[in-house]
């Protein structure tokens, strides 16, 4: 009897061993054949079309926690509701591939000032600007929301998505807005969004919308010089900086009472010495080239001249440090340059790269770009990488 009871005893701690083993297997998909066939689909994924292709890979690599420097820490901090909440206009992720480049100028005089003090702005600028990288991005028919619920009082639609550099000032005289819409939201607040691709815009006068509706895509209609959905925000006929809000606040800081909803505030921190447009080329490129995001998806011969890594950085201050380097598959450094920021800058480009007699050594090759600024709270850094696989 003992020796029954230790056999059932045994078959019955087999069965539960098993049963906890299979449910493994399937909670944490550990069956051999799913991960050889995912190995298999990598490899296949990653295989060259021949051994001389220099292929792009990870070129828009997001290096957690460093994109940009952080003018404001808001933790913990509380504000006043805001009159008119306002949503994310724009369908990114702001930081990651699309940036506030410009913000209301608040200087009254012919300078420029942002309401964090800097001079990411220019002179009479009355919104807020959310930029993506290049002009091939207008491709992508980046979703332009309405921040708020309201009424339309008017759109406009038909106008060429054409730099003003291209078309002339004159050519868009009393059309700056270019595509846009505009949104009465009830007790004199206004939103008024603009630069819009030709064909996107989906609203006229009279239409009701709410917070979140899609009215058009982020287009290079009107006066612009690269793709950008342009906000403004009018209170009774006079522009009001979403960040400070009508309420004020402390100098050089978000306001009291900012507009933005909380969860889009926290994402539009203010954001400068922006790497936000980096890759790789076989020749110094033109400025032209990197920013029609002609470069995109390059791919290279090994035996290629030269392989040259280049960047794009957005809202630079005086003395902050650009450094930008570029790495061999043995991670040695092939070549670098450090210029010291002179005065304020919207946005720079800079390249840095090697000549080869020969044919390049397979590898990963990788580039990198760091911002470094000094402040009263200490050194504070940006920083982006792409890499570039040579088979």
């Amino acid at each position: 009897m003992p020796l029954l009871r230790l056999l059932i005893f045994y078959v019955t701690a087999v069965v539960l061993v098993a049963s906890a083993a299979l449910w493994a297997i399937f909670e944490y998909n550990l069956l051999p054949f799913n991960n050889a066939r995912a190995v298999v689909s990598e490899a296949v994924a990653s295989e060259p079309t021949s051994s001389t292709t220099l292929r792009s890979s990870q070129v828009r690599r997001r290096d957690a926690g460093t994109p940009a420097i952080i003018e404001h820490d808001l933790t913990g901090r509380r504000f006043k509701s805001s009159p008119l909440p306002l949503s994310l206009p724009i369908d990114c992720e702001p930081g990651v591939d699309c940036w506030v480049f410009n913000f209301v100028d608040l200087d009254p005089g012919k300078g420029r000032r942002d309401f964090a003090c800097g001079q990411m702005s220019y002179d009479t600028h009355k919104g807020t600007d959310f930029a993506l990288s290049h002009f091939g991005r207008i491709n992508d028919l980046v979703p332009v929301r309405a921040a708020a619920s309201g009424r339309v009082l008017g759109s406009r639609d038909g106008m060429k998505d054409i730099s003003v550099r291209v078309i002339g000032r004159a050519a868009i005289k009393g059309k700056e807005c270019g595509n846009g819409v505009r949104i009465d939201h009830g007790g004199g607040w206004h939103t008024q969004y603009c630069h819009m691709k030709r064909g996107t815009v989906l609203v006229g006068s009279g239409d009701l919308v709410r917070a979140g509706d899609r009215i058009g895509a982020v287009g290079l209609s009107g006066l612009t010089e690269f793709p950008h959905l342009h906000l403004t925000v009018e209170k009774d006929g006079e522009v009001i900086d979403p960040f400070i809000g009508l309420s004020g606040g402390e100098e050089c800081d978000v306001g009291a009472a900012p507009l933005w909803r909380g969860e889009v505030l926290d994402k539009l921190r203010y954001l400068s010495g922006i790497p936000y447009n980096i890759g790789f080329a076989g020749h110094v490129p033109k400025v032209e080239e990197v920013r029609a995001g002609k470069l995109d998806g390059t791919s290279l011969s090994a035996s290629s001249k030269a392989l040259v890594f280049w960047a794009e950085i957005a809202g630079l201050r005086p003395k902050d440090v650009v450094a930008t380097r570029f790495y061999g598959p043995d991670g040695g450094l092939l070549a670098e340059k450090e210029q010291t920021i002179d005065k304020h800058k919207i946005r720079i480009w800079t390249a840095v790269g090697k000549k080869s007699s020969t044919s390049w050594p397979t590898g990963v090759y990788r580039g990198e770009v760091t911002v470094q600024r000094k402040t009263p709270s200490g050194l504070k850094q940006s920083r982006r990488e792409a890499r570039l696989d040579v088979y």
